[in-house]
């Protein structure tokens, strides 16, 4: 519910129904996430649209030692894992066309690493697991 109502104070204009179920994630020593973007299959569009923004929250520090950083590919940005921080980035643009620049992954964590995520498509979505 926090999560939500964060990317709402950053994003004002988008409305609750346009927001995935937030996840949790927790990585272990040696976990990481291969290079990907978060767009939607085109199989799947007809709930909700593309993905217009992610959200990640940083849940726990993680020395720069530690690895688990978020790295684009065609950008340099490393965003090192640090409590409370987030990050925002648009993997399609306001028409919903995918924009391939947001290619990212998470470095190999050498300590745990905690984070939650969501996604904010371009009309309302149905969420996959009902609510309860």
């Amino acid at each position: 519910r926090e999560l939500v109502k964060g990317a709402m104070k950053l994003l004002p204009e988008i409305a609750v129904s346009q927001c995935e179920e937030p996840q949790v994630v927790r990585y272990e020593m040696g976990d990481f996430f291969s290079w990907h973007e978060d767009k939607v299959p085109p199989t799947a569009l007809e709930n909700g649209g593309q993905r217009l923004a992610t959200l990640l929250v940083y849940l726990n520090d993680v020395p720069d030692s530690g690895g688990g950083a978020t790295t684009f590919k065609d950008f340099p940005v490393k965003v090192v894992p640090k409590k409370g921080s987030a990050l925002l980035f648009f993997p399609a643009f306001r028409d919903g066309e995918p924009d391939g620049r947001t290619v990212h992954a998470g470095a190999p964590a050498f300590e745990v690493k905690w984070i939650a995520q969501m996604w904010i498509h371009e009309r309302p979505y149905k969420p996959v697991i009902p609510p309860g």
